[in-house]
């Protein structure tokens, strides 16, 4: 029972800082309209109490789902794997739980995308997509899950004591490999990517970056329309394999200004070294992580079902994991919102304040964004700043 209290505690955590984001949404609301024109401010904050009371049904939803797996689920499918306890029946065990947890994902997923996403205009969704793309995530975490959690177990078998530090990595490693391939072979396989056709605007993109110092092998458009109405844009990929890459809603919405005041802002990651700041806390939190796992008490094993499964150390990461990253959050939060606020500085001094105010107001109102967060909801959730304070900031 002791696990099933831990899941519990947790999500009751997770309700609460929602149910706190609603009450200060509610009252928000009814203030004097701020950034965004009061319709606009209205209709922001609905959406944002809604995505909240989503979001508490996902969390009990998921709570059901692992207590099942503690008290029944991970002895079903022991029963079933396990026998000698060879790497190959463990691998088998924890993909198949990797699987099950992606098909009873899907009423939310789909929930997600043509109920509540629809409701408020921003999906574009088909139902044929939407099987095509659960069909194509299926297949690659049947093929590279396979492959990786076979080597993960290798390491729990063959390198007994020290099986975590070889576990993290290799952990870390493919979370480098992903970021290097994500770009040029992963994006593509959901979206149509083509070159920039607009060659005044290429022009002026190009020189932002030399002016940065950023070299990519080009600068990219995805058809992100077909599936969602947000706009967004990224920069993606390490070394060679740089891309700048821009969502065709992000250049249908923003002025020529506005655009080049969010890339000057994303170029100001680059600048900054954020990224290898963020690899490098991620480096360490995925490092404590296996540590902590590694010297679990006995009792998770046998509370869960999962003692003599040498993947079990694995499937209780997968569902206790999520709890270790909640209590870091605030210090990842806190670094990666402080270097959002330097990021908007950098692509203010690469255009201008104005222009830069111009482009977080219209990625507000385009995304239909509530502009103010709660203080602990921004604690423990937010990596960027809420808009409001991203203004005030530039001001």
């Amino acid at each position: 029972m002791t696990l099933i209290t831990i899941l519990c505690i947790y999500t009751a955590f997770l309700i609460f800082i929602s149910y706190m984001q609603i009450s200060f949404l509610k009252k928000e609301k009814e203030k004097q309209a701020v950034i965004l024109e009061e319709s606009d401010y209205k209709n922001a904050a609905d959406i944002a109490m809604e995505n909240e009371k989503y979001k508490i049904f996902s969390n009990f939803y998921n709570l059901i789902i692992n207590i099942s797996w503690i008290a029944f689920g991970f002895l079903y499918l022991k029963e079933i794997f396990i026998k000698e306890n060879s790497t190959l029946e463990n691998t088998l065990f924890l993909l198949t739980f990797l699987v099950i947890i992606s098909i009873l994902n899907l009423p939310l997923s789909y929930y997600e995308s043509f109920i509540k996403d629809k409701k408020h205009g921003f999906s574009n969704m088909t139902l044929a997509l939407f099987v095509k793309d659960s069909i194509k995530s299926l297949i690659l975490m049947l093929i590279f899950g396979f492959l990786i959690i076979y080597a993960l177990v290798f390491c729990f078998e063959f390198f007994s004591t020290y099986w975590w530090m070889v576990a993290f990595i290799l952990s870390f490693t493919i979370i480098l490999i992903i970021n290097l391939i994500y770009p040029t072979l992963i994006a593509p396989m959901f979206n149509k990517m083509k070159k920039l056709e607009d060659e005044n605007l290429l022009e002026k993109i190009t020189i932002l970056m030399q002016k940065c110092g950023f070299s990519a092998n080009g600068v990219y458009v995805i058809d992100a329309s077909k599936r969602d109405k947000r706009l967004n844009a990224y920069f993606g990929g390490l070394f060679k394999s740089k891309r700048v890459v821009l969502f065709d809603t992000l250049l249908n919405a923003l002025k020529e200004k506005e655009l080049i005041a969010v890339l000057g802002h994303e170029l100001g990651h680059f600048v900054h070294k954020d990224l290898i700041k963020t690899l490098s806390a991620s480096a360490l939190m995925l490092f404590a992580l296996f540590f902590i796992f590694a010297h679990l008490p006995g009792f998770f094993y046998i509370e869960s079902h999962l003692d003599g499964v040498n993947a079990g150390v694995f499937a209780l990461l997968l569902i206790f994991g999520n709890i270790f990253t909640f209590i870091v959050s605030p210090l990842l939060n806190k670094m990666s919102q402080k270097n959002e606020f330097n990021a908007d500085l950098h692509g203010a001094k690469l255009s201008s304040k104005e222009d830069m105010k111009s482009a977080l107001i219209a990625l507000a109102k385009e995304n239909k964004a509530f502009v103010k967060t709660s203080k602990i909801y921004t604690f423990f959730h937010l990596s960027h700043p809420c808009i409001y304070e991203r203004i005030k900031a530039l001001q």
